[in-house]
């Protein structure tokens, strides 16, 4: 989730253009991150010491690591946890940043520092969010009282992440009384909850899932693609309800309904959750019976 909010922080800054960014992402899963990145991201040791010995390092002979050991900057169980962070995305976008140049070693830190002053993120949300804990990272965006509706949207952003964008992200959610709707998919889930849950956008947004659901590639949205978006919002009810049974609580699934045309829906608690994926934008909507 990261990668693009901080990718579009670099773009704003045009320290990245924006086909840059898209070029760059998702990273490659064969790639791993460098130690001496880890150790300036986690701020184990600053980029002035990671520089000094830099500097003075072997390449041939020594590792960074075992040089970082030796000069007495890292200790063994040190070095063993900054390891286990070479296949974190948020390192390897990072080390690929680095590689091609686009900035230095020194202004990670600086650059980091600024998005989290910007984007009013506490030292516990900007770590969720380097360290991809999702469940804390919904807590940011979609802070929800009811255990059940953090279920969901954890089990759906999980979903859009695995099958749609790995890099897809949220906007701030919300709640409203009532709400006018685009082009939309939906399905009813009832029994011990009741709930409707809509995926809603204008124009082509939706082909944000249409078009990497399933093998189909839609130049537009039409009733097709809906359909496809329908299937995916029941493939995650589907897994919802899975997780449910694990705590004895049951649900069923209505068939999924979808239409070109959205309706103006009224309740008193929709919840909004506004998703950026694969260069669209789309909202899911729940609206809960109580």
């Amino acid at each position: 989730m990261i990668n693009r909010l901080f990718g579009n922080y670099l773009v704003e800054k045009q320290i990245l253009t924006q086909s840059q960014l898209d070029d760059l992402l998702p990273v490659p899963k064969d790639f791993k991150a460098d130690t001496a990145t880890i150790a300036v991201i986690n701020k184990v040791l600053t980029s002035a010491a990671v520089q000094q010995l830099l500097a003075r390092l072997d390449k041939s002979k020594e590792r960074f690591g075992e040089a970082a050991i030796e000069a007495g900057y890292l200790s063994d169980e040190k070095l063993d946890e900054i390891l286990t962070y070479q296949s974190n995305t948020f390192m390897k976008f990072i080390q690929c940043l680095l590689n091609r140049g686009i900035f230095r070693l020194e202004q990670i830190s600086p650059l980091l520092n600024e998005f989290q002053q910007l984007r009013g993120y506490s030292d516990a949300q900007i770590s969720s969010l380097i360290h991809d804990d999702l469940e804390q990272c919904i807590n940011i965006f979609a802070p929800m009282k009811s255990a059940k509706l953090k279920e969901f949207t954890l089990t759906l952003v999980q979903t859009i992440r695995r099958l749609i964008d790995c890099d897809a992200y949220l906007d701030k959610a919300y709640i409203a009384n009532c709400l006018q709707l685009d082009k939309y998919a939906c399905q009813t889930i009832a029994g011990d909850m009741h709930m409707k849950v809509y995926i809603s956008a204008p124009d082509n947004g939706l082909l944000a899932i249409a078009n990497y659901f399933t093998e189909n590639t839609y130049n537009a949205v039409d009733e097709d693609a809906l359909d496809n978006v329908g299937e995916f919002i029941n493939c995650v009810n589907g897994l919802f309800a899975t997780n449910l049974s694990y705590e004895d609580i049951s649900i069923d699934m209505y068939s999924p309904e979808y239409s070109m045309n959205g309706p103006f829906i009224s309740n008193e608690k929709l919840y909004v959750i506004p998703v950026h994926a694969n260069g669209y934008n789309f909202r899911a909507v729940l609206e809960v019976y109580e």
